[in-house]
């Protein structure tokens, strides 16, 4: 009978290691879970952002074929605005994909398009810099709805070069 409480006495705590043990990995499983599920997140949301951004910008060219109302800045100065410029510039942004996002749009004067509707789009030249410091030229990308809200980004796919020269 000594024996059988010895025997008793050490499962107890035997037990409880376990149970502790599986709830330290169980918490480290779901941290690990978490952690990999907010930059996913993350992502998806910016992604998501950058569809929106992309459809709203075709309807705002829609509008402003229908309405004859593009209107189009070049470094501060007004220009006759050309349909199918700014067609071919959504062509190339739509293609090119999303960048890096912005806050806030960069100083300067843009190449900008206002769609009649309330909605802009404007595209500053700038310099980003690469993952091994390497300073490349870009182009930033800002778009307002007519809410006054921006979606902004920079992308170093497209040069200020390559897009004016299509308006040019």
């Amino acid at each position: 009978m000594g024996k059988k409480k010895q025997t008793q006495q050490q499962d107890v705590p035997r037990g409880s290691r376990r149970d502790i043990l599986l709830i330290v990995a169980a918490t480290l499983a779901v941290s690990m879970i978490i952690s990999a599920a907010i930059p996913i997140g993350c992502a998806a949301s910016l992604i998501g952002k950058y569809h929106r951004f992309i459809q709203d910008l075709g309807t705002s060219l829609m509008y402003a074929r229908e309405h004859g109302s593009l209107e189009m800045t070049v470094a501060g100065e007004a220009q006759e605005a050309d349909l199918s410029q700014a067609e071919a510039i959504y062509g190339l942004i739509s293609d090119t994909g999303m960048g890096s996002p912005l806050s806030e749009a960069p100083g300067g004067k843009p190449l900008a398009f206002s769609f009649g509707d309330g909605t802009s789009l404007r595209l500053y030249p700038t310099r980003i810099v690469e993952s091994d410091q390497e300073k490349v030229d870009g182009l930033a990308i800002c778009y307002q709805r007519k809410d006054g809200s921006m979606f902004a980004y920079d992308t170093d796919q497209l040069t200020y070069q390559s897009v004016i020269s299509l308006v040019e």
